[in-house]
């Protein structure tokens, strides 16, 4: 459910309950790359994308 950037997606389950993670690398306007991430539960955002690099948490290549 990528959102025309591109990203990592990785299914995951938090108390019984699928959630997709996705995650992507954003360059700013200045140039400077960053992490973002974003939860979807059955193909809703439920946390829009928020800086941060989630991918180490779940051993996902950067």
């Amino acid at each position: 459910m990528s959102d025309g950037h591109d990203c990592v997606e990785l299914p995951t389950i938090i108390n019984n309950v699928e959630y997709v993670l996705q995650s992507r690398t954003v360059a700013a306007t200045d140039g400077v790359q960053y992490s973002e991430y974003r939860v979807l539960l059955e193909g809703l955002v439920v946390k829009s994308w928020t800086p941060g690099d989630i991918r180490a948490y779940f051993s996902i290549p950067g």
